[in-house]
């Protein structure tokens, strides 16, 4: 049987080279930098010529004991293909049983063959004599060198030196192929790595030391820069009210090279986790997350699959503040499926590090930044909060030295009372300074005795005024016994019925539950804090409502309270049920 010869024998087949020129015209393709594939074809091409024979092929062995993989070939059909065909590397092919020899095998005689098995191919082409030798390598083979032939032939000692000389100079020109791709890998390894750390450290200089605006825009296109991705974009956590948990972009850097929108109708804005199950269960747990979308399933594959600009790959890092997930800084290509090092990960959880640590920097600034301006509203209340009552006492007091003898019985009893009153408030405000100034230095101390708290709160409300004492209920309840400090227990209960009675509505209520621990609520029917205010109302210097001109309202009353209740072992807390509005004095009980 017989098959046709491919149009590169058929070009050579009338030409006649030495095998010395062979040789030597091999060797300067090597050394002319050919592509490998190119320079085995050119390999197979020389050696038909100078031997005169219709085939020849280079076979691959990529690793040990694996099947050789044919490289080059000249001659062969169509069914002969560079890159797919292989070849068995057992004793039991010829191509194995040279690598096994390492010596040139030469077949005068296929059909009488007895050292192996003749392969289907080379009777398919009618194939009768053969000579292979081994390619060498460092450590093993690289594999082998074959050609044959259709009509009977000896080959002589000369031809298999000669073939064993191409051989060596394939096998050189390999090593110094591998030699030149490590000096590029390297060279590449060591700008990539350049890179990485001049984009971290304008990360650090633009996140950790700069002060100018778009400091992290800034940061992001030089990550932008180093890895060279489509683009490269932010995003925080927040909960929305409708969307719930979700994940908010704070900036997309792209590439200015690529043609991507920049604004998918915002399609990326604002996501909810739970569109996102396979990224958050890695990202929370602090690993980075690296995907092609056609790795996702379910809800997060439509997503991805829906994004009008499609990515091929993408790496996710995750960002922390205060030890808690916050956020993520992610690394997308549109182009192609990229490969990251353990080394670019590493540098990018360190950008991903700086990044946290900002935004920890900026939401300390914008507190402390609240926090001065609140103490500036709040000294400049101070004066009129303290006036009022202090102009009130002083007023009576002189009313009462000039003209007291012509008041009567009734009226100085009405001037004594709004004394008691007026300066039980100037009292009540200098106490919270005193005890919000302590709190400020570390100093502030409580007690722990047995308490008996329903006596605490009849004590409170006897004192304060009777216009407001008529507002107030008290629930018929058991004596509730608690560990806690009298006086300060008294400030709370104070402060409570204060705040009710500024910013409540028209009924005041207290009770007194007793389970695990001992609970103190003073309720009141008016419309509520909004949810946004239910902390805020905790801090210190802020109030629920703007409410000048109230003494107590100062904003101490509600942080201090707090405070004093965790100071004491328990907490103080806020909850409205659709109805009222609830503060809650939860306290160790007295066993």
């Amino acid at each position: 049987m017989t098959a046709a010869i491919d149009s590169s024998s058929a070009l050579f087949a009338p030409l006649r080279m030495s095998p010395h020129a062979a040789v030597a015209e091999l060797g300067q393709a090597a050394l002319g930098g050919l592509p490998l594939n190119e320079f085995f074809k050119r390999a197979t091409d020389l050696v038909c010529i100078a031997l005169d024979v219709e085939f020849s092929k280079v076979l691959r062995q990529p690793a040990s004991g694996s099947r050789l993989i044919v490289v080059a070939s000249t001659g062969w059909g169509p069914e002969v293909e560079v890159g797919t065909s292989t070849v068995s590397s057992r004793p039991t092919s010829q191509a194995g049983y040279t690598m096994a020899t390492h010596e040139p095998v030469m077949v005068d005689d296929l059909s009488t063959e007895s050292r192996f098995e003749v392969g289907a191919s080379l009777v398919r082409y009618g194939v009768r004599s053969g000579m292979s030798v081994v390619i060498p390598d460092h450590r093993r083979p690289y594999g082998t060198l074959a050609v044959h032939t259709r009509s009977p032939r000896r080959f002589t000692t000369d031809e298999g030196d000669f073939l064993r000389s191409i051989a060596n100079v394939i096998s050189g020109t390999v090593q110094n192929q591998r030699a030149r791709d490590r000096i590029e890998a390297q060279s590449s390894d060591q700008e990539r790595r350049l890179r990485f750390q001049t984009a971290l450290a304008t990360c650090a200089q633009m996140l950790l030391t700069n002060t100018a605006g778009n400091r992290l825009d800034k940061a992001v296109e030089a990550l932008l820069t180093a890895t060279q991705a489509t683009y490269v974009f932010v995003e925080r956590n927040q909960v929305d009210p409708e969307l719930g948990f979700c994940s908010r972009t704070v900036t997309t850097i792209n590439d200015p090279t690529t043609t991507r929108i920049q604004d998918h109708d915002g399609y990326w804005n604002l996501v909810p986790w739970e569109r996102m199950p396979i990224s958050r269960r890695s990202l929370e747990k602090g690993e980075p997350f690296i995907f092609t979308p056609g790795e996702l399933e379910g809800v997060e594959y439509d997503l991805y699959a829906s994004e009008p600009d499609p990515v091929k790959s993408e790496l996710n890092i995750p960002i922390f503040v205060a030890g808690e997930w916050d956020g993520l800084i992610g690394f997308s290509d549109t182009a192609i499926v990229r490969e990251w090092t353990a080394e670019d990960i590493s540098l990018l959880t360190t950008a991903a590090t700086m990044i946290g640590a900002f935004w920890e920097s900026e939401s300390a600034r914008e507190n402390r930044e609240q926090l001065l301006r609140a103490k500036d509203e709040f000294l400049a209340s101070v004066s009129h909060e303290l006036r009022t009552p202090l102009t009130a006492v002083v007023g009576f007091g002189e009313i009462l030295r000039d003209t007291g003898h012509l008041l009567s019985e009734t009226e100085r009893h009405e001037f004594l009372q709004l004394l008691v009153t007026q300066g039980s408030d100037v009292s009540n405000i200098v106490n919270d300074l005193l005890v919000a100034a302590k709190a400020d230095i570390g100093s502030l101390n409580v007690s722990q005795v047995t308490v008996n708290l329903r006596a605490q709160i009849a004590q409170v409300v006897e004192n304060v005024d009777p216009d407001l004492r008529a507002r107030i209920n008290v629930l018929d309840s058991v004596d509730v016994r608690a560990l806690g400090d009298p006086d300060r227990i008294r400030q709370v209960v104070r402060n409570l019925i204060n705040n009710a009675s500024h910013y409540g509505g028209p009924s005041i209520e207290i009770r007194l539950i007793e389970d695990e621990i001992a609970r103190l609520q003073v309720c009141d029917n008016g419309p509520g804090v909004p949810d946004t205010d239910r902390e805020r109302i905790f801090q210190p210097y802020q109030r629920a409502h703007d409410a000048h001109g109230l003494a107590g309202s100062l904003g101490l009353g509600l942080s201090i309270s707090r405070q004093l209740a965790h100071l004491m072992g328990g907490d103080l807390v806020y909850r409205y049920d659709g109805r009222e509005s609830i503060f809650e004095l939860s306290l160790p009980r007295h066993e």
